[in-house]
Parts: C-alpha cells; structure tokens; sequence
C-alpha cells in the first residue's frame, strides 16, 4: 500500500504541474481575441503570433515533453530543493529565471527577422522570458501545494498509527 501510494504521488507530481500550466495556456489562447484566430498556415512567419500557432497545433506534443521533463529533471531537481535553505532556494530560482533568459534569448533569435529591428528582438525575448517564468511559477506552485498536502497525509498517517 506505501509503493504505491508512493507512486502515486510522483505520477501526481509529473502529471499535474504541467496540465495545470498548460490548461492555464489553453484558456489565455482559447478566449483570446488576438491569438483565437490562429491558423496553421501563420506558422514560420518569424513573428509571435506564428510562435503561438506552432503551440497551439503542436500542445499534444508539447505536453509530452514538458511530462517528461517534469519526470526527469524537475521533480528528482524539486525533491533536492525544497530541502534545502532559504539561501539555498533563492539561488536555484534565481537560476531557474537565468535558465528562462537563456533559453528565450536563443528562441528568439531563432524567430527574430532582423528586418524588424533590434527592438522587436528584444520584446520578443521579453515576452519569451515572462511565458517560460510563468509557466514555471505556476509550475512551481502546483508542485509546491502537492508536496504540502503529502505532508499532511503523511502527518496524518503517523497519528493513526500511532493510536
């Protein structure tokens, strides 16, 4: 009953933090006046709308990914970090938001036409940057509210067997 309790909380701890972020995603595109109209034929124009028509056709995929991710590198990356101290934490989001700059500044690059200008690149990158930050915080806080809420139940658990 333990392993698979056990397992159970890590399928949670794969499968959720990223459904709730993309759900989150889902909804934004989904009653967005903007980027509802999205069609697969915008895809590869170098610009974010077809950034986003590329998210919106590709999601199953996407979620894939970010499932994987999320078994291989951020739950075995969370359980070493909610351990640690207050220093100890800042430091790994203040690596996390550096990890988000890099990986939006080399996206960006990649999507940017230099016929539109530095700036373009740079609000590109910057919006880049705010999606991967709050993706991950959202990420972050489901993993948190899960890890808490096992607390409890394994508080609750002693207590029963105590008695």
């Amino acid at each position: 009953m333990v392993l698979d309790s056990f397992k159970m909380r890590k399928l949670l701890k794969v499968l959720v933090p990223p459904l709730v972020g993309f759900a989150a995603y889902f909804i934004a595109i989904r009653y967005s006046s903007k980027y509802f109209t999205l069609r697969i034929d915008e895809m590869g124009e170098g610009t974010i709308e077809s950034f986003m028509a590329y998210y919106r056709y590709f999601m199953p995929l996407l979620f894939t990914v970010a499932a994987l991710t999320q078994l291989l590198i951020v739950v075995p990356v969370w359980d070493r970090v909610f351990l640690r101290s207050v220093t100890g934490k800042f430091i790994s989001l203040l690596i996390l938001c550096l990890i988000c700059l890099l990986f939006a500044v080399g996206i960006s690059y990649a999507i940017w036409d230099k016929q539109s200008g530095e700036w373009h690149l740079v609000k590109v990158c910057l919006f880049m940057t705010a999606v991967q930050l709050v993706y991950w915080g959202v990420n972050l806080c489901v993993l948190y509210l899960l890890h808490k809420k096992q607390d409890k139940l394994v508080e609750e658990q002693e207590i029963k067997s105590e008695e």
